[in-house]
C-alpha cells in the first residue's frame, strides 16, 4: 500500500494528534518512512485550496479544518479540549504572562489539572518562579489556533480586540 495514503487516512481518523513513531506503529512502517509521507502529505495539502490542513504541534501531527473555516463545523467535531481546559487557556491567553497562583483564583483548582494537559499538547509554558510558575502560551497555541504571530503581547492585544469587538455587536 502507498505509504503516503496510509498515514492520510491515519491522520484522519485520529481524534488527537499523533507521534511520526505512533503513526509508524499503526502503519506498520518505519518512522523514516513515515515522516517523509508527512512532509509529502503537508506540502500536498498547503499547495492546494482546501479547507483542510495538517499541522505539526510540537512532535504531533494533526489534520484538522483550517481556522477560517472552523466556525462552520465547529459544532459537529469533538474538541482536544474539554470546555474546562479551553476556559483556562482562554485565561492565560488573555492574561499572560500569568502566575499559576493568580489563575487558580480565577479558575479554582481545576485549572492545575487544566494546566498540566495544555502543557502536555504544548500550547502553555510554565516557567518557575520561586513557590509558583509563570504561564504563557507557545508557538504550537499561534499554530493550532491559526494565529499569525506566537508572541505573547501580541497573541494578548490581539484576543483583547477581538474581545472588544464582540462585546460591542
Amino acid at each position: 500500500m502507498d505509504t503516503v495514503r496510509v498515514v492520510e487516512a491515519i491522520l484522519f481518523s485520529a481524534t488527537e494528534p499523533l507521534s511520526s513513531i505512533s503513526i509508524a506503529r499503526i502503519a506498520k512502517t518505519s518512522v523514516k518512512e513515515v515522516e517523509s509521507a508527512l512532509e509529502r502529505l503537508i506540502e500536498e495539502y498547503s499547495s492546494r485550496e482546501t479547507a483542510i490542513e495538517i499541522v505539526r504541534i510540537k512532535d504531533k501531527y494533526l489534520m484538522r479544518v483550517k481556522p477560517a473555516y472552523q466556525r462552520f463545523v465547529g459544532r459537529f467535531v469533538e474538541s482536544e479540549l474539554d470546555k474546562g481546559c479551553l476556559r483556562t487557556l482562554a485565561v492565560i491567553a488573555i492574561n499572560q504572562p500569568i502566575e499559576l497562583s493568580k489563575l487558580a483564583k480565577i479558575r479554582g483548582n481545576r485549572c492545575y489539572e487544566h494546566v498540566k494537559r495544555l502543557e502536555e499538547l504544548g500550547f502553555v509554558k510554565a516557567e518557575k518562579k520561586g513557590r509558583t510558575k509563570i504561564l504563557t502560551t507557545t508557538k504550537d497555541f499561534a499554530v493550532y489556533f491559526g494565529l499569525d504571530t506566537d508572541d505573547p503581547e501580541e497573541i494578548k492585544k490581539l484576543l483583547k480586540s477581538d474581545l472588544e469587538k464582540f462585546i460591542k455587536t
